[in-house]
C-alpha cells in the first residue's frame, strides 16, 4: 500500500514537472504566425496579434490573446473591420476528455467593430465567412431567408460557452456612398451561460450616435442562438431613451439581403405591439422596411417619450407600413415614407380649446370682452382617426376626424416630423349648445361650418378663425330659423290674448 502511495505522488509529480517544462520550454508566442495564418485561412483577411500571448494548461486550459486586429480586405484604407485590447478565454479540461469542448467566460475588452461601405458600394463585411457557409447547405426561400445548417460550422454547435464579458465596446455603421456614420460608443455586453438552442440572460448597453443626437439604449432578457445562424429574443425589455417596450419576443433570420425580425410582438404602453421589420444591409443607407400595428396603446406617453410632446391623450390603435434609412446623411425621419391609419378614442388635445376661441371670435364680432386664456387650454373629444401619407418625414392626411359632444371637426392638412411644424385647415361644426361668459347659450353658432386654420409649431400652434365668413354664409339659414322663431312666438302671444280677451267678455256677459 505505501509503495502504491508512492507511486501515485510519484506520477503527479511527474505530471506538475511536464506541465511546468511545457510551460517553460514551449513559448506560444513562437506560434504566432501559425495562429495568423489559420485566421487569414478562414476570413481572406489580414490578422495580427499585436500583444503578448500568455497561457495556461492545469486545471484550466486558458489563452489571452492580448491586443488582435483582423482587416477589411482592399479598398477600405487599412481600416480594421475588428479590433481589440485583449481577448481571455479558458477551457476545462475533464470534459475535454469525454469529447466535450467547454468553454469559460470570454472576456474581451475594449473591442471595435468597424462596418464600412466604401464609395463603391463594396461593404467589408461581405464574404467574411463565405468558406464556412457554402460546406453547410445554406438556401433561401421566396422570402430570402436562409434555411438549412447557415453560416455557422457544424464542429461549434459541439461547444458551449460560460459567458461573454464584452467591455467598453465601440461599433461604427459608416456608409461612405452618402457620407454618412452612426456610432454606438460604448458598448457593453454581459451574456450568461451559452449553449446552441438553449436560452442565456443577456444585459445591453450603449450610447447611439447619428447627426450629432445621442440615443441611451439598455435591452435584457433572454437570448437564444441557433445552429442555422438566427437568433430569438424572449422576455426582452428594450429602453430607448425613455421610450420602452416589455416582453418583447421576436425571431432574427439572416436573409440574401441582411435581417427579418418576424415574428415580433411586444407590451407597449399599455397596449400590444406586433411588427414585421426587414433591415437591408447590402443596399445604400441601410433601409429598414416596416408593417406595424399598435392596438389599446396610451397615446399621450407614448408621444411625450418618442418626441417629447404631451399635447394629446386617449387610447389609440394605430397601423402603418413603409421604409426609412437607418444610415443616410439626413436624419431617419426625414427619410421616412409610410402610410398607414390612426384611431384615437376618448381623449384630448392640450394647448387648443376650440370652444373657447369660437366663443372669443363671436365676442370680438360684437364689440364684448373675450375670455381670459386658460393656463392649459384644451380640447376634450370622444374619437379623432383618420389616414396618413408620410413622404420624406412629412404627414400628409385628407380625412382628419374629430368628434366631442359640443363639435364636430373635419379636414386636412400636413405636419412636418423634422421641422416639428403644422399646417391645418378644418371645418368645425358646432352640435351642441356653446355658453358665454355669462353662462347664456351663444344660438348664433349653433349649427354653422367655422373655418379653422392651424399653424405653427407643435409646442406653439396658432390658431385663425373666420368666424365672420362662417355667419355670412349661414346668414340666410339664420334669417328664416329667426324669422320662423318671431312668427311663432307672435302666435303663441296672439292666442294668449285671445283666451285672455274670452275671459274677460264671459266675465262681462255674466
Amino acid at each position: 500500500m505505501q509503495r502504491l502511495f508512492i507511486a501515485i505522488v510519484f506520477l503527479i509529480l511527474l505530471l506538475i514537472v511536464g506541465i511546468a517544462g511545457l510551460l517553460l520550454l514551449v513559448d506560444p508566442n513562437d506560434y504566432r504566425d501559425e495562429i495568423a495564418a489559420a485566421v487569414e485561412e478562414q476570413t481572406d483577411r489580414d490578422f495580427v496579434i499585436e500583444g503578448e500571448i500568455g497561457w495556461t494548461l492545469f486545471p484550466r486550459l486558458g489563452i489571452d490573446l492580448g491586443a488582435w486586429r483582423l482587416g477589411s480586405g482592399e479598398g477600405f484604407d487599412d481600416q480594421p473591420f475588428a479590433s481589440a485590447e485583449s481577448l481571455r478565454v479558458g477551457m476545462a479540461v475533464p470534459p475535454l476528455l469525454r469529447g466535450r469542448v467547454e468553454l469559460e467566460t470570454l472576456e474581451i475588452d475594449r473591442p471595435a467593430l468597424n462596418l464600412i461601405r466604401n464609395a463603391d458600394g463594396r461593404a467589408n463585411w461581405e464574404g467574411l465567412f463565405e468558406g464556412t457557409s457554402a460546406d453547410n447547405g445554406t438556401n433561401t426561400d421566396g422570402n430570402g431567408e436562409m434555411h438549412g445548417n447557415g453560416p455557422l460550422p457544424g464542429w461549434i454547435a459541439a461547444i458551449s460557452l460560460g459567458g461573454i464579458e464584452l467591455s467598453d465596446g465601440r461599433i461604427r455603421h459608416e456608409d461612405r456612398t452618402t457620407d454618412s456614420a452612426v456610432t454606438v460608443d460604448p458598448v457593453n455586453v454581459a451574456l450568461g451561460s451559452m449553449a446552441f438552442d438553449e436560452a442565456t440572460p443577456f444585459e445591453l448597453s450603449g450610447l447611439v450616435e447619428q447627426a450629432g443626437t445621442l440615443t441611451d439604449t439598455r435591452a435584457m432578457g433572454d437570448l437564444v442562438v441557433r445552429r442555422d445562424g438566427s437568433l430569438s429574443l424572449r422576455e426582452t425589455t428594450i429602453e430607448i431613451d425613455d421610450l420602452t417596450l416589455t416582453e418583447l419576443a421576436l425571431d432574427a433570420r439572416p436573409t440574401d439581403t441582411g435581417w427579418r425580425l418576424h415574428p415580433l410582438s411586444a407590451r407597449f404602453y399599455g397596449g400590444d405591439y406586433a411588427g414585421d421589420m426587414r433591415l437591408d444591409t447590402a443596399s445604400d443607407g441601410t433601409p429598414l422596411h416596416f408593417d406595424e400595428v399598435l392596438s389599446g396603446v396610451s397615446i399621450g406617453p407614448l408621444v411625450a417619450d418618442l418626441a417629447d410632446f404631451d399635447r394629446v391623450t386617449g387610447e389609440a390603435s394605430i397601423n402603418a407600413n413603409g421604409r426609412l434609412l437607418l444610415a443616410g446623411a439626413e436624419p431617419a425621419m426625414a427619410t421616412l415614407n409610410a402610410e398607414g391609419e390612426w384611431l384615437v378614442r376618448d381623449g384630448v388635445i392640450r394647448g387648443i380649446n376650440v370652444a373657447r376661441t369660437l366663443r372669443n371670435a363671436l365676442a370680438r364680432l360684437e364689440g364684448r370682452s373675450v375670455e381670459e386664456p386658460d393656463d392649459m387650454p384644451s380640447t376634450d373629444f370622444t374619437s379623432l382617426s383618420g389616414t396618413f401619407d408620410i413622404r420624406q418625414g412629412v404627414a400628409h392626411s385628407d380625412d382628419i376626424a374629430l368628434d366631442s359632444p359640443l363639435l364636430r371637426i373635419r379636414g386636412d392638412g400636413s405636419t412636418d416630423l423634422v421641422e416639428e411644424t403644422l399646417d391645418f385647415s378644418l371645418r368645425v361644426t358646432v352640435v351642441g349648445t356653446l355658453e358665454g361668459q355669462d353662462g347664456q347659450p351663444i344660438e348664433a353658432l349653433e349649427g354653422a361650418t367655422i373655418p379653422l386654420q392651424i399653424t405653427g409649431s407643435w409646442e406653439e400652434p396658432r390658431i385663425r378663425v373666420n368666424l365672420e365668413q362662417a355667419l355670412q354664409e349661414a346668414g340666410g339659414e339664420q334669417l328664416r330659423e329667426r324669422l320662423e322663431r318671431e312668427v311663432d312666438d307672435l302666435r303663441e302671444r296672439l292666442e294668449e290674448q285671445v283666451d285672455d280677451l274670452g275671459e274677460e267678455l264671459r266675465g262681462l256677459f255674466n
